[in-house]
Order: structure tokens, then C-alpha cells, then sequence
């Protein structure tokens, strides 16, 4: 098998996988999967989003993440929206307000990294021109495409206290609202065939001026004018000044398998600190699916989200960096302590809403391109005539001054996006990510495990019934036992379960294994609308 595309929407997949099939390695597909998922799944991800990209490129002989987080915009005060700040929301963990400012609209939107990121893994590990990797974005975009479940059901959504209804939200501009709303005012629904004319028109530029056009060019100057003169706080400067940043990845060991994935203000380090905290337990001898299992799971799951809560952000701005708190040894003795004891709850966290994507490629070389990307929740915004829909990152500021996630200029936003790849003697062997928010961690936790402690394969492995667990909830979905809820109760867990046995909320892993003898499985999710393709 030359190659493989795990991702989140079967015509994304398609367009990777036609890539390799053409002589592209794992890079080049990538960065054209991602590109058609701008446009199929435009509230997810897109150029007004961001990026962590996860890179193994046996060519090269280079293993890095670049990632293109989302920055504040240079306009933002700590303390300025204190006065007027209601809280979280109960299953999001935005920030909220009663006229929406972090939600949707101009104030919600951050600098933008999506297109610096994939120009970055561009300049540096793919074969293929730009341009033409741009193109099966902009052929869909311009011949239009079928709305998928899922993202209808996105759409149509209700709203919850102090956060926006769907429609308001595709209504905070009229680009946006021509765009996505039908002549009667509603959302469309699945099948109907949605056209971007005006996206394609803004890929073609992209296409052949290239990504440095999006930050300091025509492209730029059309964006950095619409924002300032709406009461955006990014400037056309916070685009010219914006760079990707690449380092080498995180890792930790879990069994024989060395495990990397992307530092703060990412989520990867949760993703090691929680399998630090597992690989001290047999698991396979717990047993897959027993209350004894998933009551460490959950334990886990719940100590590693306070920390989440109390340590993760960007390092740039905290006293010390969040790994050097979260992977240390002595804090991993301490929470499987806590785990072994039986440690339930902690502050109940609430949920970010899982309004991201993600991609897994390998190619026959073993290049591994493993990219998670994300508009956050959407700010209902469109630039008149671009096309794309703008991140609102804001949201995931914290707007009380003093925390370790509060305003401050040029800031990047906490993500839980996590691409992870693990390697066994040196090679290769799993490449997985997730969109999902919070559920990113447990969806990632336990298909890993799946594979590597149950020895399923790699449909298996993201399909086994899952929970994930915050605070003192533990959720799951309806595939387990009634009576195996009832026991976790009995430990203390309050429990809710879900009435669909794949609920969508409990993140969408896609997954790729490689094998001793090189042979690729790929697995994607079915609690959304993705596929695998081969090459």
C-alpha cells in the first residue's frame, strides 16, 4: 500500500489520496487535504484559522511541529472586558458575554496563523508546487459540494445562555449570511450543494502569490483594512509581524513506543502527562471495558484536565513553561497516586466545543504529515468578496487579568489540538489526531491505548465505545452497559449517558498504523463524516 488519508470528510481524502497517486509524497497531501476541508467543512477550519502541523519526514531525516496558533490582536488590554464577563459555558469553555463580544463578530477574532503554518510545511517538505496543491480547493469551491450531516447539524444548533443561536451567528455579516443562510432565513440542510465562488477567488490569489501574500500583500491589505475598520483588535502590523513557530516535538515513552506531539499552548502535553500516568498501570490485564479500566480512565482523565486548567498556555507569557510542570516525574507519581486511590472530580471544566478538524497521511517513504486544524467556533465574520469565514479565538481568553490564559498583545490562544505520533524501535507505527476540544484528550487517550494495550486495529480502535471524563463527570456513550455506569457511580463518578452509541461530542480520531512490515491500516472515526483512502 503506497500510501494513506485519514481524514474527516471523504472529498478531502479523496484529494490527498489523488496527491500520492500522482507522485506527491505525505506533505504535498496534506497541505491539498487541507485546503478542500477549508471548503467543505468551512466552519472548522479555513485560512482565517489555525494550524499545528506534526511532521516526520523520513526524506529529510527531520521531525518538527509548525504550528500556527492564533494570536491576540495588538489592540487588547487585560483587563478590558473584566466589567462584563459572565463565566464560561457549561459545555464550551468560552468565555461569555451578553452581546456576544468573544463569540462572533469582529471582537472575536484573532490573527489569523492557518496559511503561514501549511506555507511553512510547504517551503519546507513538499514536492509539488503551491499552486497546484491549492487547486482541488478551488475546483470545489468554484463547482460546489453536498452539505454532509454533520456539519448541518452544526449549523442548526441552539443556542445555550449567553451564546449566540446558530443563525445569529451566520448572520454577523452579509457575506456570511448570503453565504450560508438560505432565502427563508434557515441554515441550509444535508445534501443541499453549497458554492464559494468568492473562497476560490481568494485561493487562486493565494495560489499564485503565495502564502507570504496572505500576511504582507494585496491579500493583507484587504483583510487588515475590513478588520480595523470594524472594531477588529488585530491590525494589518499583527499580520505583517505574524511567523509561524517550529520546534521539536514533546514526547514521552508509553510501553516500548515513544510518544510526540506539540508543546504549549497545545494540548499535547496533556495527551503525554495522561499516558505518563497510565503506563504506571496493566491495563490489558484490567481488562478492556471494565469498570476497573474505565474508572482509571476517567481518574485520569479528570486529574489531567485540573491540570490543564491550572498550568496550560503559552509559555511565552508564565513563569515557567507548562511541560517542565506537567511531565515532571514527581507530578506523574503524584496523580497516578491519585488515580490508584480512587481520585474522583476536581473543578468541574467545562467543554470546548469540538468545532475543528483533523488530517493523518503517510506515504510509502514513512513521511508522516499529521495536522490538526481549527476556526474555533467561527466568528461569523467574511471579509466582503474573500470568501472564508474568520476564527473567533477570542473565546478562549480568559477575561480576568492575572491567569495564565488572559488577554495580552500577541498572545496565542490555548488549543487543545494535539497530532501525535509514536514510533516503536525507531520507526514509525501510529500517526493520530482528533478533532473535538476537550474530548480531543480522551478520544486520543484511548485509541492509542486500544491499539497498543488491546491490539485492535485501527477501525477498531476508533470505533470501541469511549468516555471522557472532567471535573467529577465522566460521560460515555450508549454502548456500555447500563450496569457498568451504575458500578462507576458507585465510585464516585457522576455519570451521564449519552443516548447514541457514537455521539459526535466525544471527538473524531483518525488514525493510521504502520506495521513491522510496513503495511498501513487506517481508521476514521464513525462518529462523523470521514473516510480513509488509499493509494
Amino acid at each position: 500500500m503506497p500510501g494513506i488519508v485519514v481524514c474527516v470528510h471523504p472529498r478531502a481524502a479523496e484529494a490527498g489520496a489523488k496527491v500520492l497517486e500522482v507522485g506527491g509524497n505525505a506533505f504535498d497531501a496534506a497541505v491539498a487535504t487541507a485546503f478542500v476541508q477549508m471548503i467543505v467543512i468551512p466552519f472548522s477550519c479555513g485560512v482565517g484559522g489555525m494550524v499545528s502541523a506534526h511532521v516526520l519526514s523520513r526524506d529529510h531525516q527531520t521531525h518538527t511541529i509548525v504550528d500556527g496558533c492564533l494570536r491576540a490582536g495588538s489592540r487588547v488590554t487585560p483587563d478590558m472586558w473584566e466589567a462584563d464577563y459572565r463565566g464560561e459555558g457549561e459545555f464550551n469553555g468560552e468565555s461569555l458575554f451578553e452581546d456576544f463580544r468573544s463569540t462572533m463578530g469582529y471582537t472575536a477574532i484573532c490573527t489569523p496563523g492557518a496559511v503561514a503554518a501549511l506555507g511553512e510545511v510547504h517551503r519546507r517538505f513538499c514536492t509539488l508546487p503551491w499552486r497546484d496543491l491549492l487547486e482541488p480547493a478551488i475546483r470545489i469551491a468554484r463547482q460546489g459540494f453536498p452539505v454532509l450531516p454533520g456539519m448541518a447539524q452544526f449549523a442548526n444548533e441552539q443556542p445555550e445562555p449567553y451564546k449566540p443561536s446558530r443563525v445569529e451567528r451566520l448572520s454577523a455579516s452579509p457575506d456570511c449570511a448570503a453565504l450560508y443562510l438560505k432565502p427563508d432565513g434557515l441554515p441550509f440542510d444535508p445534501d443541499d450543494q453549497l458554492h464559494n465562488p468568492a473562497y476560490a477567488e481568494t485561493l487562486e490569489q493565494l495560489g499564485e502569490r503565495g502564502a507570504e501574500d496572505f500576511y504582507r500583500g494585496e491579500l493583507a491589505a484587504r483583510i487588515g483594512a475590513d478588520l480595523e475598520q470594524n472594531g477588529a483588535f488585530v491590525t494589518r502590523d499583527d499580520l505583517a509581524a505574524y511567523e509561524p513557530v517550529t520546534y521539536a516535538p514533546r514526547s514521552t515513552t508509553y510501553r516500548d513506543y515513544t510518544v510526540y506531539s506539540n508543546g504549549a499552548p497545545g494540548g499535547g502535553p496533556l495527551l503525554l502527562q495522561a499516558l505518563n500516568v497510565l503506563g504506571g498501570f496493566d491495563l490489558e490485564k484490567l481488562g478492556h471495558g471494565s469498570v476497573d479500566l474505565l474508572s482509571h480512565l476517567g481518574s485520569t482523565l479528570q486529574v489531567v484536565n485540573q491540570d490543564r486548567r491550572d498550568y496550560l498556555g503559552d509559555a511565552d507569557f508564565l513563569p515557567q513553561t507548562p511541560e517542565s510542570v506537567l511531565l515532571a516525574a514527581e507530578r506523574t507519581a503524584e496523580l497516578r497516586a491519585a488515580v490508584a486511590a480512587g481520585t474522583v472530580g476536581g473543578i468541574v471544566p467545562p467543554q470546548e466545543h469540538g468545532d475543528t478538524t483533523h488530517l493523518t497521511v503517510v506515504d510509502a517513504a514513512g513521511n508522516i504529515a499529521c495536522i490538526t486544524h481549527s476556526n474555533g467556533n467561527h466568528s461569523g465574520i467574511i471579509t466582503s468578496g474573500m470568501g472564508f469565514v474568520y476564527n473567533n479565538g477570542m473565546n478562549r481568553f480568559e477575561p480576568l487579568p492575572g491567569r495564565a490564559s488572559s488577554f495580552a498583545p500577541r498572545k496565542a490562544r490555548l488549543h487543545l489540538m494535539m497530532p501525535a505520533i509514536a514510533t516503536r524501535d525507531d520507526t514509525p507505527a501510529v500517526a493520530w489526531g482528533a478533532p473535538g476540544g476537550n474530548a480531543i484528550l480522551s478520544a486520543l487517550v484511548q485509541a492509542f491505548t486500544n491499539v497498543v494495550d488491546f491490539g485492535m486495529t485501527a477501525t477498531e480502535a476508533v470505533t470501541a465505545p469511549r468516555i471522557h471524563a472532567e471535573g467529577d463527570m465522566l460521560w460515555c456513550d450508549a454502548r456500555l452497559r447500563t450496569d457498568t455506569c451504575d458500578a462507576l457511580r458507585e465510585r464516585g463518578f457522576t455519570v451521564e449517558q449519552s443516548p447514541l452509541s457514537y455521539p459526535s461530542r466525544f471527538a473524531l480520531c483518525q488514525l493510521a498504523t504502520i506495521g513491522e512490515d510496513g503495511r498501513l491500516d487506517g481508521g476514521s472515526d464513525p462518529r462523523g463524516d470521514g473516510a480513509v483512502m488509499a493509494t
